[in-house]
């Protein structure tokens, strides 16, 4: 199996080249720190895995993985990250990612991750399984249809009166709604309730910050 790896620490890029080479055998064709770091006379079409991380200086790993998939679909994506948010797992995954192992996990989930895409098969690293099970869980069964609704609502920073014009219902409906969700996840405040949003993955950053299904006006 040719592996691409994209780093832009070299000394991350040295270690994770030799663990692969000496202790598993497969080859690195390529270690570099960007796509345009690569030689000029380098091809996608020699690779059968890339591993991203992403975190990267010139450019986000996610955009090197939609240039990827792009050029080459048949290229696998392992993102391997610091970055064990699942809005971040839950984007990788929507752009194409095969797979997502998080830096913190054991060294020999990364080796079972590029086995699993060598037999076309996806892979999460067991910390970020637990984490999506956990989070999905959580709103599922604690909270109504209508609460996730509000909660989802709410988590983006819209006020009580707006929920209540754009679900078509009393806002005195929508407090009480709010009350109910505050007490069942155990927070305070809106901010809290977008913690919860961000962490369970049912929101990710660009949610939040390009939405505009309502006007957040009184």
């Amino acid at each position: 199996m040719h592996i691409l790896l994209i780093d832009d620490h070299e000394i991350v890029r040295d270690g994770i080249k030799t663990l692969i080479e000496q202790e598993y055998g497969w080859h690195v064709a390529y270690a570099v720190s960007s796509l345009d770091a690569l030689p000029a006379f380098a091809s996608l079409e020699d690779i059968d895995v890339a591993v991203l991380d992403i975190s990267l200086a010139k450019e986000s790993g996610f955009d090197t993985l939609i240039k990827i998939k792009k050029e080459a679909p048949f290229v696998k994506c392992l993102m391997l990250s610091m970055y064990d948010h699942v809005g971040y797992i839950s984007k990788a995954l929507e752009l194409g990612a095969d797979g997502y192992v998080t830096k913190n996990a054991a060294t020999k989930e990364l080796m079972d991750a590029l086995e699993s895409l060598e037999r076309d098969e996806n892979y999460l690293s067991s910390d970020i399984s637990k984490k999506l099970a956990f989070g999905d869980k959580q709103l599922t069964s604690i909270l109504t249809e209508r609460e996730k609704e509000v909660f989802l609502l709410l988590a983006k920073g819209f006020q009580p009166k707006q929920i209540a014009y754009y679900i078509d219902t009393a806002p005195k409906t929508v407090m009480v709604h709010r009350t109910n969700i505050y007490r069942k996840l155990n927070v305070t405040s809106q901010f809290g309730l977008l913690r919860i949003a961000l962490e369970t993955g049912y929101l990710d950053v660009s949610d939040v910050i390009y939405d505009d299904t309502l006007v957040k006006a009184n």
